[in-house]
């Protein structure tokens, strides 16, 4: 098997996944990612949401739209500066939250399953030097 087809092996199986998530939720991979990123204990202002996670502001409230009609995130204005708008998960979008967590440690150790301790520990390693490079968005 050559690169390329090692490279769509692993998206379809990422694929296959996200699209079992989607009939089982009804959320879409954009909606998985905003509330993933959303935190109780220290609640992002919108904006610098959309900024550090590079998200159009419009997108952003499109989605926020989506995930507030299903109830799993709320906006909230801030208590020293009104204007400031703070997107937060409910309780349903935390226990949601909590539910794909388990699912995603359930998929990553079912995936690893067939490898012996030491290529787990390599795959893990090989994995967190890639992702850890950013090579993938260096323009340079």
């Amino acid at each position: 098997m050559d690169d390329f087809q090692i490279l769509h092996r692993l998206i379809h199986l990422f694929k296959a996944k996200e699209e079992r998530q989607f009939k089982a939720t009804g959320l879409s991979a954009r909606e998985w990612y905003v509330l993933e990123h959303t935190r109780e204990d220290n609640a992002w202002r919108f904006n610098d949401f959309a900024e550090n996670y590079q998200i159009k502001p419009s997108t952003l409230t499109s989605i926020v739209e989506r995930l507030e009609k299903k109830g799993l995130v709320e906006r909230v204005r801030g208590e020293e500066d009104r204007k400031a708008v703070y997107l937060k998960p409910t309780a349903q979008g935390k226990d949601i939250m909590t539910k794909h967590i388990e699912e995603d440690l359930l998929f990553f150790s079912s995936m690893l399953s067939h490898l012996a301790p030491t290529e787990k520990e390599q795959f893990i390693n090989l994995v967190r030097r890639i992702t850890d490079s950013n090579a993938l968005y260096n323009d340079e």
